[in-house]
C-alpha cells in the first residue's frame, strides 16, 4: 500500500485523479467540484450579511472566515474569508438568492467563480481563451518605450504577418506612447501615423486586430477600416459615452486598462491600501459602466495594468493575483518589456519572455506581447505540463 499528497490546481486535475482511481464517469463531474478548494474574499460586506453568510457556508459543509464584530453582532462593514469547493459554492448560491443584507447580490457574483468556457467577442469573431493567447504589438509611434517603433507601414504589415505566421491569435496597433512622463498626442497625429499600417494590414491578415486608443475620432476611423478591438489605456474614462456607444453599436471588443493618474504623473510614488483590491474595483465598475451601454460581457477584456501607476511591489502582487480578476471576464497580462521587469531580471529577452509566461501561468488569458514568436513556445509548455 502506497499513500502520498495529491497536487490539484484546477477542476481538469481532480477528473484525471478520479479516472485513474476507476471512479464511475456518471459522478465523475460532481465529486470533482468537490475537489477544488476556492478560498474567496468578500470585501465591505455589511457584518449581518457576514454572519448569516458564516451559517450558510457551514450548512453546506464549507467555512469562513469573519470579522471578530461579526461574531459580537456588532453593526458596520466588514471583510469575509470564505472556505469552499465549486460544488459547496452552487448550493450557497441557491441559499444566498433568499437572504436579505445584499446577499442575492452575493450569489450573483458566485456565478462566475463556476469554470466555464472562456470566449472573447470581438465583432463577428470569437477567441477561445481557456488556454492563454498571444496578442502581438506593433507600435506606430516612433517614441516607443520598447524602442520598437515603426514609422514605415511596410515594416508594420511584415511583422504583422510574422506575428499570425508565428501563432499570435491578436495584433494591437498602437500609435502613441504611454510610457511614463510622456505627453500625449492630437487625434490627428495618431491617426495619421496609424491609418497606413492599419489598412495594409488589414487586408493581409486575418486575425483581430485592436486598436491602442483612448480616442473616439481615432476609434470611430479604425473601426470603420476594420479594426475589431479598442484597447482603452482610460477604461473609457475619456471617450465616455461617446465611445461606448460606438463600441456597443458596432460590437466590437472593448479592453479596460487600470490606470492611476496618467502617463504625465502615473508613476509618481503611486499608493494603495490593497492594490488589488482597489485594481479590482475599479476595474468592477467600469465593467458594469461599459454594459450600460449596451456593451455586451462576452465583448469585454480587464488589464489589471502593470507598469501603470504601480511600483515594483505593486507590479508584482498583481501579476501573483491575475487570475482573480478572470470573474471580470477574460484578462489580458501586458508585462512585456516593463521597466519591473528590468529591475528585476535584466534587459534582455529571456527575462521578457519569462514574464510573460509567468503572468500566463498566474491566470492571464491573452498576453500583449513584443516578443512573440518566444512567448508562444513557452506557452507550448505550460500548455503540456497543464494537460499531464
Amino acid at each position: 500500500m502506497i499513500i502520498r499528497k495529491v497536487n490539484i490546481n484546477n477542476l481538469s486535475d481532480v477528473l484525471k485523479l478520479l479516472k485513474y482511481v476507476g471512479c464511475n464517469y456518471i459522478i465523475q463531474d460532481n465529486l470533482a467540484k468537490k475537489g477544488v478548494f476556492n478560498p474567496i474574499i468578500i470585501e465591505n460586506i455589511d457584518n449581518r450579511a457576514a454572519n448569516i453568510l458564516k451559517q450558510e457556508a457551514i450548512s453546506v459543509g464549507a467555512d469562513a472566515a469573519v470579522n471578530e464584530d461579526v461574531s459580537k453582532f456588532k453593526q458596520g462593514i466588514s471583510n469575509v474569508v470564505l472556505f469552499v469547493t465549486l460544488v459547496q459554492i452552487e448550493k450557497l448560491i441557491n441559499k444566498l438568492y433568499l437572504q436579505p443584507f445584499g446577499l442575492k447580490e452575493v450569489a450573483l457574483e458566485f456565478q462566475n467563480i463556476i469554470p466555464r468556457k472562456k470566449i472573447f467577442k470581438c465583432r463577428e469573431k470569437f477567441i477561445n481563451t481557456s488556454v492563454p493567447v498571444v496578442m502581438g504589438i506593433i507600435n506606430m509611434d516612433p517614441f516607443s518605450f520598447s524602442g520598437d517603433g515603426f514609422i514605415s507601414s511596410d515594416k508594420a504589415l511584415r511583422q504583422a504577418i510574422n506575428f499570425e505566421k508565428f501563432g499570435a491569435k491578436l495584433i494591437d496597433i498602437g500609435a502613441e506612447s504611454s510610457r511614463p512622463g510622456t505627453n500625449f498626442v492630437d487625434a490627428k497625429t495618431e491617426i495619421s501615423r496609424l491609418l497606413p499600417a492599419l489598412k495594409k494590414i488589414r487586408k493581409n491578415v486575418n486575425i483581430p486586430i485592436s486598436i491602442d486608443t483612448y480616442k473616439y475620432e481615432t476609434a470611430r476611423i479604425a473601426i470603420d477600416e476594420g479594426a475589431d478591438i479598442i484597447n482603452d489605456i482610460f477604461a473609457l474614462r475619456q471617450g465616455k459615452e461617446k465611445l461606448s456607444k460606438l463600441i456597443a453599436n458596432t460590437k466590437a471588443g472593448v479592453i479596460l486598462m487600470h490606470m492611476k493618474g496618467t502617463p504625465k504623473d502615473m508613476q509618481i510614488n503611486p499608493e494603495y491600501k490593497n492594490c488589488t483590491s482597489e485594481v479590482y474595483e475599479f476595474l468592477y465598475k467600469r465593467k458594469e459602466y461599459a454594459m450600460t451601454f449596451g456593451i455586451e460581457e462576452q465583448n469585454i477584456a480587464v488589464d489589471p495594468g502593470p507598469g501603470f501607476g504601480k511600483n515594483l511591489e505593486h507590479n508584482v502582487e498583481l501579476i501573483k493575483n491575475i487570475g482573480i480578476f478572470s470573474t471580470l471576464g477574460t484578462v489580458v497580462g501586458a508585462v512585456s518589456r516593463k521597466k519591473f521587469v528590468k529591475i528585476l531580471a535584466g534587459e534582455n529577452k529571456s527575462s521578457f519572455v519569462v514574464a510573460n509566461f509567468l503572468t500566463a501561468f498566474c491566470g492571464a488569458d491573452i498576453l500583449r506581447v513584443h516578443d512573440v514568436k518566444e512567448t508562444i513556445n513557452t506557452l507550448k509548455i505550460m500548455k503540456v505540463f497543464k494537460n499531464v
